[in-house]
């Protein structure tokens, strides 16, 4: 009885222990002195949380170095120069040409033809002509002797040709030769009706005249049989007005804004000089830098490809000569601005060769004449395709409001095989 009595009893506790290790433990209170035991296998919310040590991030912390990439006081990122602008200088623009002289007279002849399609009668463009087939039983053929055939077709005409006046031009005359036995008729600006259709002789012209107010004449070969056809040989215009080449001349200028800045004043084509385009010496006048302080190269780029230092420097290039190519490869460096009060310039340069030459000068602001030429050579052999450096003096030490340009010497002369490799970086101005 009395361990039955026992066993009920050692029961009882266990199943109230059991209730109570069901229940839910109490919270204990925040102990300030402890720190805060997180389940490494939870997410952890650091939301509003500092780790104490972990150093601040904010940006304002006179201990910590900013991280934005933009902030001037970055130390990899030099800050931009200050720049003021005394005088924004004349500014490159796009010319809206206009015919200034609508009374003067032109006559033009044209009788070597290459093109079966379109093609300009004049320097100028402002007489033209274009071909069709029309109603013709095959495509105006260019000939080896220069003359065009249009085909024979039916009673309505085969092959055409329109002659176009542009450019305000208005035409006077227009004939047209053949150096076969034809026929022809023509209307005027597309909307007459064709002409009385007349018998032209090999040799001869067919020509319109009298014409007012006339911006197209169109011819037709008439011929409705092989023997018909017509071969072209010639054609004549006399027009009024349109473009000459006064219309197009411009007074020459330096461009760029007459600035002043803090010197010296450095500029070394590195990561704060953006480009945005890739070196490409077939490119002309390529432009880069920052707002005010722009420099460009012809014939040449901003090139990360064997930079004298940093990331990237100036670069020119002299290829091969080409029979066949029409452009001066004998390029050019410049600043697209003015500095007040420039009086030296010195830099670092590499000539890929040792008979590369260079020249620089000055342009003073307001003018177009460049001063003081000054040769960069190599002295011996042995400096090729090592950093040299070279000092400019514009003046004696006189101050000048000035640009600089470098520019490769046609006495370098171009190389049998590759190219020649001209760099230029590190400019101090002072």
């Amino acid at each position: 009885m009395k361990r039955s009595l026992y066993t009920i009893l050692t029961a009882l506790l266990c199943l109230s222990l059991a209730v109570r290790c069901a229940e839910p433990m109490p919270t204990p209170p925040d102990d300030p002195d402890e720190p805060e035991i997180v389940d490494p296998t939870e997410p952890t919310d650091t939301t509003g949380k500092t780790d104490p040590e972990t150093p601040p991030t904010d940006p304002t912390d006179p201990e910590t170095p900013p991280t934005d990439p933009t902030d001037p006081t970055d130390p990899e990122k030099p800050a931009d120069p200050t720049v003021i602008v005394l005088d924004p200088g004349a500014t490159r623009g796009t010319t809206d040409y206009k015919p200034q002289h609508p009374e003067l007279i032109h006559e033009v002849a044209y009788n070597d033809f290459y093109n079966t399609v379109q093609d300009e009668l004049d320097e100028y463009g402002n007489v033209d002509y274009v071909i069709a087939q029309g109603n013709g039983t095959a495509w105006p053929l260019l000939l080896e002797n220069g003359h065009i055939r249009f085909y024979q077709g039916n009673s309505k005409g085969g092959g055409y040709i329109r002659v176009r006046s542009k450019n305000g031009a208005k035409l006077l005359e227009v004939g047209v030769g053949s150096a076969t036995d034809t026929k022809i008729a023509h209307s005027l600006n597309g909307k007459a009706a064709k002409s009385e259709t007349k018998t032209v002789k090999a040799g001869e012209m067919y020509k319109v005249e009298s014409l007012e107010n006339c911006t197209e004449v169109k011819f037709y070969c008439m011929g409705t049989t092989q023997s018909e056809r017509w071969e072209m040989d010639t054609i004549y215009v006399k027009y009024q007005g349109g473009f000459v080449e006064s219309d197009f001349y411009e007074p020459e200028a330096e461009y760029g804004p007459l600035v002043q800045v803090s010197y010296p004043f450095e500029e070394n084509f590195d990561k704060d000089f953006p480009t945005t385009e890739k070196p490409s010496y077939y490119k002309y006048g390529l432009t880069a830098g920052r707002e005010n302080i722009n420099w460009t190269t012809w014939f040449g780029s901003f090139s990360w490809q064997n930079p004298i230092e940093g990331g990237q420097s100036a670069q020119l290039r002299v290829y091969q000569e080409e029979d066949d190519y029409d452009q001066d490869q004998f390029g050019s460096l410049k600043t697209e601005f003015f500095l007040k009060g420039l009086s030296k310039v010195s830099f670092k340069y590499y000539y890929s060769e040792f008979w590369c030459k260079a020249t620089i000068s000055y342009c003073e602001f307001g003018t177009t004449d460049w001063h003081n030429p000054q040769q960069i050579g190599l002295a011996k052999y042995a400096d090729r395709q090592t950093v040299q450096e070279f000092t400019y003096i514009l003046d004696e030490g006189k101050t000048h409001d000035a640009k600089i340009r470098i520019a490769i010497d046609p006495a370098t002369g171009q190389p049998t095989s590759g190219h020649y490799d001209f760099y230029f970086d590190c400019f101090k101005f002072e």
